[in-house]
């Protein structure tokens, strides 16, 4: 029987453990520096892209960012206090906003959305005030959005969809 010497080479196990551990760590750190929130999708205004009872992971952005054109949204009602909305954001301040025809123009170039966003017979025309953004359901015959309740002050913006 051999005794190990106290200048014997250390385990190869210990390395991996150190290394899992830190890679734990910075996955935590990461999440605390990039808050997450979860929530379900309730109703079908963002059919078919998200359907009733989906969970949603959203980012939760610092105050003056807007993610981009196309990127869904969680923002907190205009009209509605309390109540949070998933839409799609399709208008950034400044930009003119065209829908016509079952199409959505955005400073003269078609933004591309599902079919079901655009109804053929809607036709408005309108400019993104500074300070807001516009933002629209994926089914536009059943949702309450951005055509009805006009642009969003981007104070009332939470943040954006992860992985839908």
């Amino acid at each position: 029987m051999s005794v190990p010497s106290p200048h014997a080479p250390v385990s190869q196990t210990r390395p991996v453990h150190f290394r899992r551990i830190i890679l734990w760590l910075g996955l935590l750190f990461a999440l605390l520096l990039e808050p997450l929130r979860f929530a379900p999708v309730h109703g079908s205004s963002m059919e078919p892209t998200l359907v009733e009872g989906d969970l949603v992971c959203f980012q939760v952005l610092p105050s003056g960012q807007l993610p981009q054109r196309g990127e869904l949204v969680v923002f907190h009602s205009p009209t509605r206090p309390g109540k949070m909305f998933v839409k799609r954001l399709v208008g950034l301040p400044g930009d003119e906003l065209r829908f016509d025809h079952g199409e959505l123009m955005v400073n003269g170039a078609p933004l591309a959305l599902p079919v079901s966003a655009v109804e053929r017979n809607y036709s408005l025309s309108t400019r993104v005030p500074a300070g807001c953004f516009y933002a629209i359901g994926d089914h536009a015959s059943v949702s309450y959005d951005s055509r009805g309740f006009g642009p969003v002050r981007q104070d009332l913006l939470v943040g954006r969809l992860l992985g839908y």
